[in-house]
């Protein structure tokens, strides 16, 4: 066989691999994937970030609250003397939005401790999906120039009325990248 043989039969054992891992996507139809969790009676259901109510209405707030979290620096042009530690946060988003397949959310206060450093967030804004199960978005620090952020939220299980809650930040401070990532509680008004 010669090279040329040998490159295509590849690229079409790897298109063959690719249909066959994205068929089940594609034959779901239009119905996300989302995330479940097993109930002690056994039954599965969507792992919220937000618990009840079932769906959000615009002007409800939902808070978020660290129980738990770390920083490390990912990228920064001076040498820093501490590398990770300790980090806390709350975040506040207001619902502006509420769709048959998500929400739209501003992001109207909060705080990220990271290094001993207090950053107020001035604004920003996020999107969160039908099941409240995803949340992106982005935004500004009032107490640092130039700083901004990038944040991602994930519910990842509920066992006996706990709930388990992620959000990670990627966060420019002062001429320092961050990752933060939050242990974080759920309230909503």
């Amino acid at each position: 066989m010669n090279a040329r043989t040998i490159s295509v039969c590849g690229a079409i054992a790897l298109a063959a691999v690719a249909l066959i891992i994205a068929y089940p996507v594609f034959a779901a139809g239009s119905s996300p994937i989302t995330p479940t969790a097993s109930t002690p009676a056994g039954s599965a259901q969507p792992t919220k970030l937000v618990s009840l109510p079932q769906a959000l209405s615009v002007g409800q707030t939902v808070t978020f609250t660290s129980t738990n979290g770390e920083w490390r620096v990912l990228n920064t042009s001076s040498k820093v003397e501490v590398s990770s530690g300790v980090a806390s946060g709350t975040v506040t988003l207001t619902v502006t939005g509420a769709f048959k397949r998500g929400y739209a959310l501003s992001i109207t206060s909060g705080t990220l401790s990271i290094n001993g450093t207090s950053y107020s967030i001035a604004s920003g804004s996020s999107e969160m999906g039908p099941w409240q199960a995803h949340l992106v978005g982005q935004g500004s620090f009032a107490s640092a120039t130039p700083g901004s952020f990038l944040m991602g939220g994930a519910a990842h299980a509920d066992f006996f009325g706990a709930s388990f809650n992620t959000l990670r930040f990627d966060v420019q401070a002062n001429g320092i990248e961050y990752g933060v990532l939050l242990l974080v509680s759920a309230a909503h008004s």
